[in-house]
């Protein structure tokens, strides 16, 4: 098989030969052109000869001009639509095109975006968050929508311009917000955005970020692939298998990732795989591993992920 029918074939639960392999890590280019960005990815996908690769996506999110800082309903209020590719973002959208050009009929990739209620905290609001929250809700609401809206704008010129999907990453855990918060404030929006690019991709993943996951609440959001981190919170890959039918994509420790010895990888790429079986598999990390991570390393998760199936 070749890098796409492996991804292709694990995503819609046929046989492969072997699961797909793929890493990533912040490569640090959030000041650089698109040129750079788009040329460390690609060096990262030819040298550790990744199945699929995960586009990061460092870019900001864009405060509205003249303002740093957003704290009150009115600074909510002064969020406004834009065009994506007028934005910092659209030199991440210019990277999407230079990789698509590099990678066709080799690799399908795919690029990350955070959530709204994410951006919306870690791009502009930030420590003000949960007293907005608490405080001015429906000003919150309003601005999740106008947020939201902006990021679907980018997710579909992403995919135009050829992501096969779009990494989602989704704070859903109790260290994030409440249960009631993630009802509100955050699982509408999500389903809104994924409805907004519903059948224009083949590889949508579904990043669940944090330990303590509602999980319940995010098995019927529509997606190809289930991210999330299986030895760090849980739940294990033989628990998801139960609950869902969706790809699992998963297994790599990215906490001790960089600390542990290559027989130790070798050892958790073993496992992963006899856990997630021979189809609807990804190998990865359950987030991000370390930038310092040496590549001995990944080359030993890599190279592991290479042998015959288990079994």
């Amino acid at each position: 098989m070749n890098k796409i029918e492996r991804v292709r074939a694990a995503l819609a639960g046929r046989p492969v030969d072997r699961a797909p392999f793929s890493v990533w890590y912040h490569f640090g280019t959030q000041h650089a052109p698109a040129e750079r960005a788009a040329q460390v990815h690609l060096e990262f996908f030819e040298h550790y000869d990744l199945d699929l690769l995960k586009l990061m996506n460092d870019y900001d999110y864009p405060m509205p001009d003249g303002m740093e800082v957003i704290a009150t309903a009115a600074d909510l209020g002064r969020l406004r639509p834009f065009d994506p590719a007028q934005t910092p973002l659209g030199t991440q959208l210019r990277t999407v095109e230079l990789v698509a050009r590099a990678l066709r009929d080799r690799a399908l990739f795919v690029d990350t975006v955070f959530n709204a209620w994410n951006t919306l905290k870690r791009n502009l609001v930030r420590e003000a968050m949960p007293t907005l929250m608490a405080e001015q809700p429906k000003a919150v609401e309003e601005a999740l929508g106008v947020v939201n809206d902006n990021l679907i704008r980018y997710a579909q010129a992403s995919l135009s311009r050829g992501a096969a999907g779009i990494f989602l990453s989704v704070p859903a855990t109790t260290e994030s917000l409440t249960p009631e918060q993630y009802e509100r404030f955050m699982r509408p929006f999500d389903l809104a955005f994924l409805e907004a690019i519903r059948g224009r991709g083949e590889c949508h993943v579904l990043h669940a970020h944090g330990e303590r996951l509602y999980l319940d609440r995010l098995l019927d959001y529509p997606v190809h692939a289930l991210s999330w981190a299986d030895l760090n919170g849980g739940p294990t890959v033989a628990e998801a298998r139960r609950r869902t039918s969706l790809t699992l994509m998963t297994g790599l420790d990215h906490v001790k990732f960089a600390e542990s010895s290559a027989a130790l990888v070798r050892d958790g790429v073993r496992r992963a795989l006899a856990a997630g079986g021979a189809t609807r598999f990804i190998l990865a990390p359950g987030c991000s591993v370390p930038t310092y991570t040496y590549p001995p390393l990944l080359h030993a998760a890599r190279d592991e992920s290479a042998r015959d199936l288990p079994g």
